[in-house]
C-alpha cells in the first residue's frame, strides 16, 4: 500500500484521513436500506447478489419477499431451481439466481447450514467473485477486506484521475490498494458501504453531484474540470436494434403454450411464449413466414393471425422489439421443452422478462 500511495504523493495517514471524511459523510447521508438493519450473513448475501445490475428501488421491493419464501440457506438449497427462478422473476440476469441456488446446495451437500466467514472461503463457492466475497465478508463478518464494485472503481478513478481502466491492470490494483488502505483502524462494513454509497448517490456515472461530495476538494478529476471523463473505460459495443416474433397460442381451456429456453443461451432454463431468433429488421421480415418456420421447428403446423401486442426490452447490447401474434395450433399434445400452462403455473416456473411484459399486455387472454 505504501509504495502505491507514495507514487500518488499521499502518505498512508492521508488515506486514513480521507476515510474519516468519508465516514462522517456516510453517517449523515446514508440511505435507509432494509438490508442495513440485519447482521444475518445469508440475508446480506442475498441483498448483494440482487443489487448486482439491478436498481436499488427494485431490490428494496423484492428482497423481503425473497427472504419470506427462502428464509435461510436450507430452504433455498431444498427448493427446485424453477421455484427460485420464479421468485427471481423481474430482477433480471438469472445467472445470479442460479449461482445463489448452486452455492446454497453445495453448502447443504457439505452438511453446512451457514455461510463461511472469510472472503477466501466464500470465493470457493459458485457466484462469489472478489466483490461479492469482500462485501459479504466485511459487512456480515467484519473482515478487513475491500469490496470493489463499479461504484468504487468510479470513485477512485475520479479521485486519482486514473489514466487506465479501473477494472483492469495496474489501475485496478491501484484502486484495490487505496480501498484496502482506508480499512485501517475503521469498521470495514461501514467503510465499504460508504464507498459504494458515494459512488451510487453522488459520484454517479452521469451528472455527478460534486457539491455534495466529501472529497471534492481532494478530487483530481474535479480540479481538472473533467469529472465526466473518468473512469476511462474501453469503447462499448454499439447497441443493435433487433426484432423477434412471439407466438401466443391457446388451447380450448385457455391455457397457453410455453417453451423452456435451452441451456447455454440467454435466459437459459426460463420459460417463454415461443419466439423466433433475433433478426436485424433491415428487410422488414414477414411475421407469418417467420412464425410458421418457428412452428415447423417445434413440429407444429400452426396458423398465424394478427398482431396482438408489442414490447421492447434489452439484453446486453441488443435492443429488442418483440411482437406477439395470435396463433392457432391444432396439436393438443406438448412435450418438453413445450408445455400447456395457465398463467399461475407458468409464473411458478419462472418466465422471461419479455414474456411477463407481453402477458401484462394481454389480460383478456389470461
Amino acid at each position: 500500500m505504501s509504495s502505491t500511495v507514495n507514487q500518488q504523493g499521499i502518505p498512508p495517514r492521508r488515506v486514513r484521513a480521507l476515510g474519516a471524511e468519508l465516514l462522517r459523510w456516510y453517517r449523515a447521508e446514508a440511505r435507509d436500506l432494509p438490508w442495513r438493519h440485519t447482521r444475518d450473513p445469508y440475508a446480506i448475501w442475498v441483498s448483494e447478489v440482487m443489487l448486482q445490475q439491478t436498481r436499488v428501488e427494485v431490490v428494496v421491493n423484492r428482497w423481503g419477499s425473497f427472504l419470506e419464501r427462502f428464509p435461510d440457506l436450507g430452504s433455498l438449497a431444498g427448493a427446485p431451481e424453477a421455484e427460485v427462478l420464479a421468485e427471481w422473476a423481474g430482477l433480471g440476469y438469472y445467472r445470479r439466481a442460479r449461482s445463489l441456488h448452486r452455492a446454497a446446495r453445495e453448502l447443504a451437500d457439505r452438511g453446512v447450514d451457514e455461510l463461511p466467514g472469510s472472503s477466501a472461503e466464500l470465493r470457493l463457492l459458485p457466484g462469489f467473485g472478489a466483490y461479492t466475497a469482500g462485501a459479504v465478508a466485511s459487512i456480515a463478518f467484519g473482515e478487513r477486506v475491500p469490496a470493489v464494485d463499479g461504484n468504487v472503481e468510479r470513485v477512485f478513478a475520479r479521485l486519482l484521475a486514473l489514466a487506465g481502466d479501473p477494472a483492469r491492470g495496474t489501475a485496478k490494483a491501484e484502486v484495490r490498494a487505496w480501498a484496502t488502505g482506508m480499512l485501517d483502524r475503521v469498521n470495514p462494513a461501514e467503510l465499504n458501504q460508504a464507498l459504494m454509497e458515494l459512488g451510487a448517490t453522488v459520484s454517479s456515472p452521469r451528472s455527478p453531484r460534486c457539491g455534495g461530495c466529501p472529497w471534492s476538494a481532494r478530487c483530481r478529476a474535479h480540479a481538472l474540470g473533467a469529472v465526466n471523463d473518468y473512469p476511462r473505460r474501453p469503447v462499448r459495443k454499439p447497441t443493435v436494434d433487433v426484432l423477434s416474433f412471439v407466438a401466443v397460442v391457446r388451447d380450448s381451456s385457455g391455457r397457453m403454450l410455453f417453451r423452456r429456453r435451452p441451456e447455454g443461451g440467454h435466459n437459459a432454463g426460463l420459460w417463454e411464449l415461443p419466439s423466433t431468433a433475433f433478426m436485424v429488421p433491415d428487410a422488414v421480415p414477414d411475421p407469418v413466414v417467420e412464425l410458421r418456420a418457428l412452428g415447423l421447428e417445434l413440429d407444429r403446423d400452426w396458423e398465424v393471425h394478427g398482431a396482438l401486442a408489442s414490447v421492447k426490452h434489452s439484453i446486453t447490447h441488443h435492443r429488442i422489439s418483440a411482437v406477439a401474434h395470435a396463433v392457432v395450433d391444432p396439436v393438443l399434445e406438448a412435450t418438453d421443452p413445450l408445455a400447456w400452462l395457465d398463467s399461475v403455473a407458468a409464473g411458478k416456473r419462472g418466465l422471461t422478462a419479455a414474456t411477463n411484459r407481453i402477458l401484462e399486455r394481454l389480460p383478456t387472454l389470461l
